[in-house]
């Protein structure tokens, strides 16, 4: 019978490929909740906030072989284990039939302990659930960022504009035609720039035409 192994690729290709005892893969990931309940206080009473992440426990056994001894291959553990990336451990992508039931694509180290037996090494690695930065989705929210940012621009400047008396923009001279009406019905004492100001402009003023 084939022995199982847990196959990790980091973020720049590397590959780690990882035994698995009999005692198999053992998988961790409980509920998130803002617990308000309080001494008597219903359970239902709890706040749902999703999921944390997965815990995934790996029991294996390292043991010498004619090209490479046991205390080798933990030092190869040892060295994926503490790599990094931009200051912060690298994230893998795990391929495990166990790990794919659960939904969980990407992790991280997070604990390796290890002893010696009389056969070589046991070790135990947990890993973490954990998200790749997804550098396409970082770049739309930047430019939806810097578009909602124009147009919070655009818009500004819109609202900085007003009409004159002078102004010979269709939309402008209906404002003004309203606020005669308004001025001789004794509704407003305002200049008409002053009253101008408070009414929504298109946008441009100077070359659109909306209804008033």
């Amino acid at each position: 019978m084939e022995n199982r192994v847990v196959k990790l690729i980091d973020e720049d290709g590397n590959e780690v490929v990882l035994p698995i005892d009999n005692t198999g893969l053992e998988i961790n990931k409980s509920i998130r909740y803002q617990d308000d309940t309080g001494e008597g206080n219903s359970s239902l009473t709890r706040l749902y906030e999703g999921y944390e992440p997965a815990y995934i426990d790996i029991t294996f056994s390292l043991a010498d072989e004619e090209d490479i001894t046991a205390f080798e291959k933990l030092k190869q553990i040892e060295k994926a284990f503490k790599r990094l990336k931009d200051g912060r451990p690298v994230i893998w992508t795990i391929i495990d039939k166990h790990c794919k039931a659960r939904g969980i694509k990407k992790v991280q180290f997070y604990d390796l302990r290890s002893s010696e037996t009389d056969t070589g090494i046991e070790a135990n690695l947990q890993l973490i659930e954990a998200y790749l930065p997804e550098e396409k989705k970082e770049k739309k929210t930047s430019t939806g960022t810097s578009d909602a940012a124009d147009n919070t621009s655009e818009n500004t400047a819109n609202k900085t504009k007003t009409c004159t008396i002078q102004s010979t923009d269709e939309y402008c001279r209906k404002l003004l035609v309203k606020y005669e009406k308004e001025r001789m019905e004794g509704k407003t004492i305002l200049a008409f720039e002053d009253w101008a100001k408070q009414k929504p402009l298109p946008p441009s003023a100077d070359t659109d035409t909306i209804a008033v």
